[in-house]
């Protein structure tokens, strides 16, 4: 099989709709808490650590699949002596709804359930032979030229998107693999109170309060655990959440008041800043076919 071998990161493109690496890293690997408006299928093939979606933290292995979804807070955590190796495919909602039906919601397995979400699956060593085929297949037409590559790259993706979900669905809705107690408490504390609050005021003296820590040392402990500011942490989630809103429909005010801005010239400033662009062009470009 003509798999990916890469130094650092092969990086190819289906320009902004499909972007597939396949990368290797040296260990120890420890990224910072990032999202992106694109969903991400995440295989680990080699390696071994933690991996921290929100505040939930999973144990990974070689064949264990990620489902990250659209501006979901994510890192990894790697240890060991071995080669952190992985394949990141990531892909654009509004993309993959085109090829969705009633009866095949393509996104299904990017969404929370009642109770639980299954972000993990597991791939048995069959399954994993059969979604790193179809990825070697869309790598190589990602990077073809001939006419018609970027319809088959499109067409790997979507058996990628069905065997993921057909696997979701034979295991059933409880997942099997619940997330491990979170090796860093407090950061995980406060990212669970700040989701819960978003489109409330939320201050540092009231995180403060809330996990009884002087506001300077929770700050502090805060950014060395997250890999972030608690500042820029509660902004960037307002951010995604305005973002999900304005894909709803709601008005830019709306979007503003919903998710936790009290100013609305602060908003559009930020909101640009973050996003790229004003929230109005944001909420044109979702309306888009």
């Amino acid at each position: 099989m003509n798999r990916p071998q890469t130094i650092s990161c092969e990086q190819l493109h289906f320009p902004e709709v499909i972007r597939s690496h396949h990368m290797l890293s040296a260990q120890p690997f420890n990224s910072v808490y990032h999202m992106h408006d694109s969903c991400e299928l995440l295989l680990f093939l080699n390696g071994s650590g933690d991996y921290y979606i929100e505040h939930r933290l999973y144990p990974i292995s070689r064949g264990t699949l990620l489902l990250i979804g659209s501006n979901e807070m994510h890192r990894a955590a790697i240890q060991g002596a071995s080669p952190y190796e992985r394949i990141a495919t990531h892909f654009y909602p509004n993309f993959i709804r085109r090829f969705s039906t009633p009866d095949c919601d393509l996104l299904s397995c990017f969404k929370k359930r009642p109770g639980a979400r299954q972000e993990i699956l597991a791939l048995n060593h069959q399954e994993l032979e059969y979604y790193l085929s179809l990825a070697d297949r869309m790598h190589t037409a990602l990077a073809a030229d001939h006419f018609g590559h970027d319809i088959l790259a499109a067409t790997y993706l979507l058996q990628m998107l069905v065997f993921v979900n057909t696997c979701l669905l034979s295991r059933g809705e409880a997942p099997k693999k619940k997330p491990s107690s979170p090796a860093l408490p407090l950061s995980s504390q406060i990212m669970a109170y700040v989701n819960r609050h978003l489109n409330e005021p939320v201050t540092v003296l009231e995180l403060a309060e809330y996990v009884h820590l002087d506001p300077s040392y929770l700050c502090r402990k805060f950014k060395e655990q997250a890999g972030c500011s608690l500042r820029e942490y509660i902004i960037l989630k307002r951010v995604a959440l305005a973002k999900e809103l304005l894909h709803q429909g709601k008005t830019v005010t709306e979007a503003c008041q919903g998710s936790g801005f009290s100013d609305y010239s602060n908003f559009i400033r930020t909101f640009k800043k973050y996003a790229g662009m004003p929230p109005g062009k944001f909420r044109q470009n979702q309306a888009l076919p």
